[in-house]
């Protein structure tokens, strides 16, 4: 029973090894020639967002749909992909390397013995008899009764090379290969096969210049930088991107309510005319008065038509923002903003200046993609300082043959063996027992007397670093700037809008006023129709002035990088790259 128990648990075992190295083995193929694929994203919550054949949207939710589904976007985000490709390239010289190789030759060579076809013996060519000496011939046999050896015209040789070589580069910065080359020949000469068999190995380290591996590593550091620098760069971009459909978005809204503006000033003109009608039906106007309200009558009617072509090309902007224009239902669905742009953000957001700046220079990815650059330079700097050192290295070697091949034994001819050659078997228990070991060591030393090409690169990684430091510099005057500009756009909207308000609330006083005027019959209509566009003036103004002050707090929001808060957006590498 227990034998039986542990031949089954032996049985398990060995399958489930089985099933793990077959796991190994087809991961190792899947990784080894494939590579992880990247894929078009579909829209996102878009059709969540339809209610009643109308696409509603504000301003974060435009942003959140822009980040999900722009093409803008998701071509910056392939930037993060290339330049992680970049690192996996970066390993190719720490990457092993299997060399296998078979050949084999067939020769065939003349034979050349002294001139001669044959020869009598083994010995010194006669024989002795009772008179006569021995004699060399053709066919026959001597007189000494020794018989004729007859060579071949020609000998057939084969020779069979094999050759397994390994290769890497360590980490440590140690190159190790190891070789197994086995040799057999056979042929005419060869009364039996000749095996010769060899292992050998050998680690190089060098001493001075890439002592530490600097010149192999380098390139990997700098691709795993360059991708934090893409990344940050990325982010840059697409917050950029972000702000600039943010204003968009309020300048549609600009349209939408202009729209209202021009309906409420056709609406007056319109009373004006039908007043005026009404007068010139009574006998109180004369026809010639008419025409001043009817033309104010078309004319805001072309004003509003040319407002609500201007909304609907700003919404087929923002439907391309959003991806919506893709298909034919998306482009079919109406978009209705539903911001209102008189519901200002509350003045505490806004940071003192220097509170908000010092919040923007820690928060900006432009300067952490400068900063991770600079790291770069200096480490450029470091491989081309490297570079100019000789260079020095120290190789061990080490090895093991196995020649196969028996002693000399007694009754044997010529050196020939009495038993046949050991083969392959007997070769690989030489090699791997050591039985005939080799070793030694060897320095190289290289000592160009200039290196240009090092100097050369030397003085290019300082002259980077240089400029990297002059793009930060500059970077930040940008971004003072930026956040100063915004605090005052925010200010100025805000006093703006006070002054704004006050003015609206005016012209529609006086718009009343003169209506009263002009039923009384002290004002003519172009007066009337003057307060009016007074009016419109004023609306659009005060339109303009919140529109302003959003677009301004948009601003405010790109240059402290708060904008995309509360999206949960992170340009992050693709986890197989790295």
């Amino acid at each position: 029973m227990n034998r039986r128990v542990c031949s089954l648990s032996l049985a398990v075992c060995m399958f489930a090894s089985l099933l793990s190295a077959s796991d190994i083995l087809s991961c190792y193929l899947k990784n080894r020639f494939h590579a992880e694929a990247v894929e078009m994203r579909e829209l996102e919550s878009l059709q969540q967002r339809i209610s009643n054949g109308k696409l509603h949207l504000r301003v974060r939710d435009f942003i959140e749909l822009m980040l999900k589904n722009s093409t803008a976007v998701q071509l910056t985000r392939l930037d993060v992909y290339t330049a992680a490709d970049q690192i996996v390239s970066a390993r190719a010289p720490f990457d092993p390397t299997l060399s296998a190789s078979f050949n084999a030759l067939r020769s065939v060579t003349p034979f050349f013995f002294g001139g001669g076809t044959g020869f009598a013996g083994l010995g010194s060519g006669s024989s002795t008899g009772s008179s006569g000496t021995g004699s060399t011939g053709t066919g026959g046999t001597g007189t000494g009764g020794a018989p004729l050896i007859l060579l071949p015209q020609t000998i057939s040789s084969l020779t069979q090379n094999t050759s397994l070589t390994y290769t890497q580069l360590l980490p440590t910065g140690q190159t190790l290969s190891a070789n197994f080359s086995g040799v057999r020949s056979s042929g005419d000469e060869y009364p039996f096969p000749a095996v010769f068999g060899s292992l050998n190995f050998q680690l190089a380290q060098p001493l001075l210049q890439n002592r530490t591996n600097l010149q192999a590593r380098a390139p990997l550091t700098i691709a795993r930088t360059g991708l934090l620098v893409t990344s940050e760069q990325s982010e840059a971009t697409i917050g950029e991107a972000v702000a600039t459909a943010a204003r968009q978005y309020w300048d549609a809204v600009a349209l939408r309510d202009g729209i209202k503006v021009q309906e409420q000033t056709l609406g007056l003109a319109e009373k004006s005319y039908d007043r005026d009608k009404l007068a010139l039906d009574l006998g109180a106007l004369a026809s010639l008065d008419i025409y001043q309200s009817q033309t104010q009558v078309a004319e805001r009617k072309r004003d509003l038509v040319e407002a609500q072509y201007r909304y609907r090309v700003a919404l087929d902007g923002l439907r391309r923002f959003i991806g919506a224009d893709l298909s034919p239902e998306l482009r079919a669905t109406e978009i209705v903003l539903d911001d209102d742009p008189s519901v200002t953000p509350a003045h505490s957001e806004v940071l003192p200046f220097e509170a908000a700046l010092k919040k923007a220079l820690e928060s900006r990815p432009e300067l952490k993609a400068l900063d991770n650059r600079l790291s770069i330079d200096n480490l450029s700097a470091k491989v081309a300082t490297d570079s100019l050192l000789p260079q020095l290295n120290l190789t061990l070697n080490g090895g093991s043959s196995g020649p196969s091949l028996n002693p000399v034994q007694a009754g044997s001819v010529l050196g020939i063996p009495a038993t046949p050659y050991p083969g392959y078997g007997q070769a690989l228990r030489q090699i791997l027992g050591f039985d005939f070991p080799s070793y030694g060591f060897g320095v190289v030393l290289n000592f160009p007397l200039r290196n240009s090409t090092a100097r050369a690169q030397l003085a290019d990684a300082y002259v980077s670093r240089t400029r990297d430091r002059y793009q930060k510099r500059q970077t930040q005057q940008d971004v003072t700037l930026q956040v100063r500009q915004a605090i005052d756009n925010i200010e100025l909207a805000g006093a703006s809008i006070s002054a704004a308000v006050t003015a609206r609330d005016l012209a529609r006083k006086n718009v009343e006023a003169e209506q009263q005027k002009y039923q009384l019959g002290t004002i003519t209509a172009f007066e009337l129709l003057d307060s009016q566009s007074r009016l419109a003036s004023s609306e659009n103004a005060l339109l303009n002035a919140y529109v302003v002050y959003q677009e301004a707090f948009v601003d405010y929001q790109h240059a402290t990088w708060t904008l995309l808060d509360g999206f949960g957006i992170v340009v992050e590498p693709p986890k197989g790259r790295l």
